[in-house]
């Protein structure tokens, strides 16, 4: 299998996830009516983090770090406590880009194309017609993304599985976003909008159709097997491994091994870099402010990832760790002996 639907789903904007929902017309206006304060009970035998991606910034005034996933289901949404109790215990929550309404019309405004341009302007026509054929098996057609640049239907491809869950449910990302909200916590984006669209403008036409053909190959050959890319990634992500996960997501291949190149400096290891130096400008500017930041799982492993970063930078950076309780508070379920707040998806 190629490796660049692996990288794509690793390092992937969560403005993918955004444009997706303006998509199919469901862009939803009041953020805080997604979250859910009631007491749900669980699935019999779900599957959840008994390994979550949160470690400690650690300091006289400690901040965390919390690598997410750009997706959505009901695993994924039922949070450790100690997650929970991080948010609780900061002041400030960020994300990739801030989250709020604005910015879903913003990314969905930078992510078309120019007005005198369709997409079928440039498409070939048998990627055209692959692409159309594809998207009928998900009762879509391309003219639904005529307007978009192609690499907007490229990254809404891989999430089309998502579609059940996206309708009614946040994103991890959007849901700790809507908690930070709901805590009154201050809330802020590490990168811009106009930065994240920016990265992926950075590829040629030809570069973003040959990924497009890409996505679509590893797409089919998931289907062949009745699997779906964005499951495989969940469970992964679902057992705490990260070196499985970067196992998955970096496999090796020798097919357009200089475009994955490109894309990996430019959507991974220069945004880890920027992203760090952020990081360490927030904390160190604001000395008093305790910081939740969140994160794509992706960014996180490897001599580029920002623990590597930072601990450059001279912080020490440890993986909290999730012990066994006793009792549950109010509110929340237990699991294998450990507390979870309960999410029920619509």
């Amino acid at each position: 299998m190629g490796d660049g639907l692996e990288k794509k789903l690793a390092i992937l904007g969560i403005i993918a996830v955004i444009i997706l929902i303006l998509l199919l017309g469901i862009l939803i206006i009041d953020w805080n009516s997604i979250f859910k304060t009631e007491d749900n009970e669980l699935s019999v035998g779900l599957e959840v983090s008994e390994n979550p991606f949160l470690w400690k910034i650690e300091g006289e005034n400690p901040s965390y770090l919390f690598g997410s996933m750009h997706l959505s289901d009901e695993r994924l949404l039922t949070l450790p406590d100690i997650v929970l109790d991080a948010i609780e215990e900061s002041d400030a929550v960020y994300t990739e880009i801030e989250l709020d309404q604005q910015s879903a019309i913003k990314s969905d405004e930078l992510s078309r194309l120019p007005t005198s341009q369709t997409i079928y302007d440039l498409l070939p026509d048998d990627v055209e017609e692959r692409v159309d054929s594809y998207l009928k098996t998900k009762g879509l057609t391309l003219s639904l993304f005529s307007s978009y640049k192609i690499w907007v239907v490229s990254s809404n491809l891989v999430l089309l599985d998502e579609i059940e869950y996206l309708y009614l449910n946040p994103s991890l990302d959007q849901y700790i976003w809507n908690l930070a909200v709901s805590y009154d916590k201050t809330t802020g984006g590490i990168e811009t909008i106009e930065e994240q669209v920016g990265f992926f403008d950075i590829f040629t036409i030809d570069e973003q159709i040959e990924m497009l053909n890409d996505t679509l190959d590893d797409l089919e050959e998931y289907a062949s097997k009745g699997e779906t890319a964005t499951d495989t990634m969940k469970d992964l992500y679902i057992e705490g491994d990260l070196d499985a996960l970067q196992d998955f997501m970096f496999s090796s291949s020798e097919e357009n091994v200089e475009l994955y190149k490109k894309f990996e400096e430019i959507l991974l290891v220069n945004r880890n870099e920027n992203m760090t130096d952020r990081i360490d400008q927030l904390i160190n500017e604001n000395t008093e402010t305790q910081y939740f930041f969140t994160i794509g799982a992706g960014h996180f492993y490897g001599d580029y990832g920002l623990i590597t970063l930072l601990e450059n930078k001279g912080y020490t950076v440890t993986r909290v760790q999730f012990a066994d309780c006793e009792t549950c508070d109010s509110g929340e379920s237990k699991i294998n002996d450990k507390c979870y707040e309960p999410y029920v998806t619509s």
